[in-house]
């Protein structure tokens, strides 16, 4: 359909032009210009059909490079090109002015194809962070499935403090992206100038794994600056950003994670994760432990797995801090921060 409509065009062209030139060569003549006009409308059949099909067969080489760039590149490389349009024939329509027309028709249109060119070039490498700069977004407005793995996580501020997400984002097991937002920054901010030392610790290490994910490219951080100034807690913000953008939510906080749920939000906790993939802990099986501090109730003592379980032992505050002691699980039960083991001591 391309090709015969582009050859539809071509024909009544050439038919005018023959007609017109026949014309203006021979005078009035009637049957000159007939003649003239039946010469174009051949020439633009056979013209018109090579043309066609060599349009056709460069929009498909434009279509095939397109599909290998991103759709955000692709409207910010029109968008650039359209102001660099707007800027050059600005910039040299003066141009029209100084010099004879036929001569500056050609400089201007020369300066205004170079700065549509330098406008596509430019605006189309940091076409992501100029429709962000719009308010616009760059995640497909339709898609077939929401929440999609693809898309990356949201991340909050428990996340960044935790001491496994470096390694766990070098093993692969994230498998997406890691989309920060700056109110989650700040926070993270916050807690690194805190008095506390363990806070301040945890925060600045949360923000050197930050600093390396971005440096080795095992996984793109991005860093979101939606500031939701409608809610205060910074909580209610992640959920609202979640929801709004279609995002998972990642988090240590199992009361963030049940409040995401609620509202139609997936979240995955990573302790909950780390205590579902912890070795298998069963009533009965023996422990070699050394225990490190005193429990909440009178005698008790606790002490921690590899994995960071905590193991509560009954009657074991007189071993606190002494030589590992052999124990026998009584029973497990599953928090939403890990589980916690309670252990016996073994009798001599």
């Amino acid at each position: 359909m391309f090709v015969e409509v582009t050859r539809l065009f071509f024909v009544v062209f050439c038919t005018a032009a023959g007609f017109w030139l026949t014309r203006d060569l021979s005078g009035a003549r009637d049957a000159a210009q007939g003649i003239g006009g039946m010469v174009g409308c051949l020439i633009g059949y056979v013209g018109g059909g090579v043309l066609g099909r060599l349009l056709e067969h460069a929009a498909g080489e434009v279509e095939d490079r397109a599909d290998c760039l991103p759709a955000a590149q692709v409207v910010g490389g029109a968008l650039g090109a359209l102001l660099g349009a707007i800027a050059g024939l600005i910039a040299a329509a003066p141009l029209l002015l100084l010099i004879p027309v036929r001569i500056g028709a050609g400089v201007v249109g020369l300066v205004v194809w170079c700065a549509m060119y330098l406008g596509m070039r430019i605006v189309g490498q940091r076409s992501v962070a100029v429709l962000e700069m719009l308010g616009l977004s760059t995640r497909p407005l339709v898609r077939s499935e929401p929440f999609d793995a693809r898309d990356g996580m949201l991340v909050d501020t428990s996340v960044l403090m935790d001491g496994q997400l470096l390694t766990l984002a070098q093993t692969g097991l994230l498998g997406a992206d890691l989309l920060v937002a700056r109110f989650v920054l700040d926070e993270l901010q916050g807690f690194a100038d805190a008095a506390d030392p363990v806070k301040a610790r945890r925060a600045r290490g949360g923000q050197e794994a930050l600093a390396e994910l971005s440096k080795n490219g095992v996984i793109q951080v991005r860093i979101l600056d939606d500031a939701l100034p409608q809610y205060n807690a910074v909580d209610a913000k992640l959920i609202a950003l979640a929801r709004r953008l279609e995002l998972r939510l990642l988090t240590n906080d199992g009361a963030l994670a049940r409040n995401a749920e609620l509202q139609g939000v997936p979240a995955c906790n990573l302790r909950r994760l780390a205590c579902d993939l912890a070795p298998a802990v069963l009533p009965g099986d023996p422990l070699l432990l050394q225990l490190s501090g005193v429990g909440r109730q009178r005698g008790q003592g606790v002490g921690h797995l590899e994995d960071g379980s905590l193991v509560v032992v009954n009657g074991g505050e007189e071993f606190v801090g002494g030589e590992p002691i052999e124990l026998r699980v009584t029973s497990v039960v599953p928090t939403t921060v890990g589980r916690v083991v309670f252990a016996a001591i073994e009798a001599a």
